[in-house]
């Protein structure tokens, strides 16, 4: 049985941080099956969540930068958006929503 699931990563440019241009990414990826499992609001969600965490990292309080789940928070949003095939775990897709629904500070 071979593993058929499909994986892409997205760089982190400055137009991920735009809600707009999430939704007409997601609908692409979605239109042309390059990630399936995923609905286009879910794909959306998670590209801007990325991008959302790599903006605004300069605005978290020192002490909380400097933590190790903070870093690796920022380096995981620094590669680009990793996307595969079923999207990541539910907490995650919550906290992305969550995300989604706060205001772009810069």
């Amino acid at each position: 049985m071979t593993n058929d699931k499909k994986y892409m990563n997205i760089p982190m440019t400055q137009e991920l941080y735009d809600r707009t241009y999430c939704r007409e990414m997601a609908k692409t990826i979605a239109k042309e099956e390059l990630i399936t499992g995923m609905t286009e609001s879910q794909l959306a969600c998670e590209i801007f969540a990325h991008a959302y965490v790599y903006n605004n990292f300069k605005y978290v309080p020192e002490i909380i930068r400097n933590t190790e789940f903070a870093k690796s928070a920022y380096r995981s949003t620094a590669d680009g958006v990793d996307l595969e095939d079923n999207g990541d775990k539910f907490v995650r897709r919550i906290a992305y929503r969550i995300i989604w629904m706060m205001p772009a500070v810069a």
